[in-house]
């Protein structure tokens, strides 16, 4: 997958779900994944790109940018 593939569909996923959602390279190109609220990320979790949703009233707590 490619970067912009993997950022589209991070972001559509975060858009859907609420949830902040990574973004990360690997041995195939990148990959996504939903991440924990940001008092639970730890490892990995602190060093991927984050993807959050661009609607703030569905942004779950502890995900987004605010706060």
């Amino acid at each position: 997958m490619t970067y912009q593939q993997a950022k589209d569909e991070a972001q559509r996923l975060s858009d859907m779900t609420g949830f902040d959602v990574g973004v990360e390279p690997d041995a195939f190109g990148y990959h996504y994944h939903l991440l924990p609220q940001k008092r639970e990320r730890f490892g990995h979790e602190l060093t991927c790109e984050v993807v959050s949703c661009t609607v703030l009233a569905k942004t779950r707590p502890g995900h987004g940018w605010v706060g």
